[in-house]
C-alpha cells in the first residue's frame, strides 16, 4: 500500500475547507483548460498541414521531371527510363500553361492555369476522379472538346455544364493560340487553388493548344514508403543533363516551413495556460498545507518522515494533474471529431484564397497528444515541488502547539 498516495487521494476526496475545495476545483478547471486548447491548437495546425499535403498530392504527384531543351522523342525516352526506376508506381506526362479564358458572361478574361492529363488516371486517383468526373473523360457524348472548371472558377466565369469557354495562350509566333471548350464537369476538391484557379483538360488538346505534341513536365508518383530522396536521386541519373528533378517539398518548401514554426509558436503561446494553471496548483497545495496542518504535526509524532510528508503533497498535485491532464484530453479529442465531423471549420472564397483549402479537419496524432499529456504532467509536478518541501519542514510541536 502506497500510504502517501492513500493520504493524498483522501485529502482530495474530502477537503474539510470549502475555500480549500473551490481553489482546488479551479486549479483542475484550469489545467483542463489548458490541456483542451492544447489538443486543438494542435490537431489544427496537424490537420491543415496533412489535408493541404493530401490536396497537393492527390491532384498532382511526389515527383516533377521538367524538360526545357529535350523534344518529344526525349521526353518519351525519359518517360520508358523512369517508369524502369526502382520504388517508381506510375509515371505520368502532363503539359501547364498559362492562359486567359472568356466566356459569354465574362468577355474580359480570368487569367488561370491550364493543366492537361490522360483522363484514365482518374481510376486511380480519387482526386482526379473528382476534377475529371463521373463520366471518366473530358470529351463530351458528341466528342467535342471538354474542360473540367473549379467551382469557384465556374461563378466567376459565369459558366456551368454545358457552356463554352474560351481558351488562349502565348505562342512563339506573333499571333497567340486560341481553342474552345465545353464544361463537361464542375467540380469541387476542397482545394482552393484548383477550384478557383485551374482548368483540366485532355493531355491530347493541350498539346495542340499549346502548338507542340510532347508534355513538357513528367509527374512521378511512388509506391508507399518510397523514399523521395532515393528515388529523385535515381531519376536524375537516369534521364541526364537535359532534364531537371525536383519534388513536391522543395516545391512548397517556404509553406510548410511557416506552417512548423507556426505550430511551434502556437504550442508556446497556448502552453502558457498550461503554465498559469499551475499557480492554481501552488495556491492549493499552500492552503492544504496549513490547513492540515495538524495532520502533518501527528504524522509527524507517530514517526513519519520527512520524504513521506512531502510524498503526499506531491502525490495530491501530481492526482490533481492527471485529473486535469485526463479530461483536458478527453474535451479536446471530442471537440475536434465533432468540428471535423460536422465540418464545423469552414471558409468562404476570399477567406479560403489566403489558406489554399475551403474547410479544415481537426486530426489528433498519438505523438501530440503524447507531448501535450507529458508537457502538462511535467508542469504539474513541478508545482508540487515548493509546497512539499514547505509541509515536510514543518516541525510538529509548531504544528500542535496551540491545537
Amino acid at each position: 500500500m502506497n500510504l502517501p498516495r492513500l493520504i493524498a487521494w483522501r485529502y482530495i476526496r474530502r477537503p474539510t475547507d470549502k475555500l480549500v475545495s473551490a481553489v482546488g476545483l479551479v486549479s483542475v478547471l484550469g489545467l483542463v483548460i489548458g490541456v483542451m486548447a492544447l489538443v486543438i491548437s494542435m490537431a489544427l495546425m496537424t490537420g491543415y498541414q496533412r489535408d493541404l499535403q493530401r490536396k497537393l498530392l492527390g491532384g498532382n504527384a511526389e515527383i516533377f521531371v521538367y524538360s526545357s531543351l529535350g523534344s518529344a522523342n526525349d521526353i518519351d525516352s525519359a518517360i520508358q527510363s523512369i517508369r524502369d526506376t526502382p520504388d517508381v508506381a506510375e509515371v505520368s506526362p502532363v503539359t501547364y500553361q498559362h492562359a486567359l479564358a472568356t466566356t459569354e458572361r465574362n468577355t474580359t478574361g480570368s487569367e488561370l492555369m491550364v493543366k492537361g492529363f490522360d483522363a484514365a488516371r482518374a481510376k486511380n486517383t480519387p482526386m482526379l476522379a473528382k476534377i475529371v468526373g463521373p463520366r471518366g473523360k473530358f470529351e463530351t457524348a458528341e466528342g467535342e472538346n471538354g474542360v473540367a472548371v473549379g467551382k469557384y472558377l465556374a461563378e466567376k466565369l459565369g459558366v456551368n455544364v454545358g457552356s463554352s469557354i474560351s481558351v488562349t495562350v502565348p505562342s512563339d509566333t506573333f499571333l497567340p493560340r486560341s481553342a474552345s471548350f465545353v464544361v463537361t464537369n464542375v467540380f469541387e476538391t476542397g482545394f482552393y487553388e484548383y477550384d478557383a484557379r485551374w482548368l483540366f483538360v485532355d493531355l491530347s488538346e493541350a498539346r495542340r493548344l499549346a502548338g507542340h505534341e510532347g508534355a513538357n513536365v513528367i509527374e512521378v508518383k511512388l509506391k508507399d514508403d518510397a523514399s523521395i530522396d532515393a528515388v529523385s536521386k535515381a531519376i536524375a541519373q537516369r534521364v541526364g543533363d537535359r532534364f531537371s528533378v525536383s519534388d513536391w517539398r522543395g516545391m512548397n518548401k517556404q509553406l510548410f516551413s511557416m506552417l512548423t514554426i507556426q505550430k511551434i509558436v502556437l504550442f508556446i503561446v497556448i502552453g502558457l495556460i498550461v503554465f498559469v494553471s499551475t499557480f492554481n496548483i501552488v495556491s492549493t497545495l499552500i492552503m492544504t498545507v496549513v490547513e492540515k496542518r495538524r495532520e502533518i504535526g501527528i504524522l509527524a509524532s507517530m514517526g513519519a518522515e520527512a520524504s513521506t510528508i512531502r510524498k503526499v503533497f506531491i502525490w495530491y498535485g501530481t492526482l490533481v494533474g492527471v485529473a486535469g491532464t485526463t479530461f483536458g484530453v478527453v474535451f479536446g479529442v471530442a471537440i475536434c471529431w465533432i468540428i471535423t465531423r460536422f465540418r464545423l471549420v469552414s471558409f468562404p472564397p476570399e477567406i479560403a484564397e489566403v489558406y489554399y483549402v475551403s474547410s479544415i479537419p481537426f486530426v489528433n496524432r498519438l505523438s501530440d497528444l503524447a507531448f501535450i499529456v507529458a508537457f502538462a504532467m511535467i508542469v504539474s509536478f513541478a508545482a508540487t515541488i515548493i509546497p512539499s518541501m514547505r509541509a515536510a519542514r514543518l516541525s510538529p510541536v509548531d504544528a500542535l502547539r496551540h491545537e
